[in-house]
């Protein structure tokens, strides 16, 4: 019996790590401009899911460790100024430990999808 459940147990940590891991079909790239809804001539951001599964959880950036929960902006989400929610979200909490040197963004490396 306790081999059974043990097996059960592996089992279910299994299922819930790869469920956890899997992109939703259609999300793998995320047009963050048509998602959010925002308004402007910049160029949308694509949001590469696959390429951030592979080094973040979850809910790193969801509400949920499974995922699935869509991630809004509070405020407006307009100009390259420290406001922006958008920037601060991706680009302060995140990118701009992972980037040698922040100081030089550039708006085309982030927003390279369609007007």
């Amino acid at each position: 019996m306790k081999k059974i459940v043990l097996l059960a147990s592996f089992v279910l940590v299994f299922a819930v790590m790869a469920m956890a891991a899997t992109v939703p079909a259609g999300k793998e790239v995320i047009n963050l401009k048509t998602a959010w809804a925002v308004k402007g001539s910049q160029k949308a951001v694509m949001f590469n899911h696959a390429t951030h599964t592979k080094v973040q959880t979850c809910a790193d950036c969801h509400s949920s460790p499974a995922g699935g929960t869509k991630i809004t902006m509070k405020g407006k989400i307009a100009g390259a100024g420290p406001n922006n929610p958008a920037h601060n979200y991706c680009y302060t909490s995140c990118h701009a430990k992972l980037t040698p040197d922040p100081v030089k963004k550039t708006c085309t490396k982030c927003h390279t999808g369609p007007k």
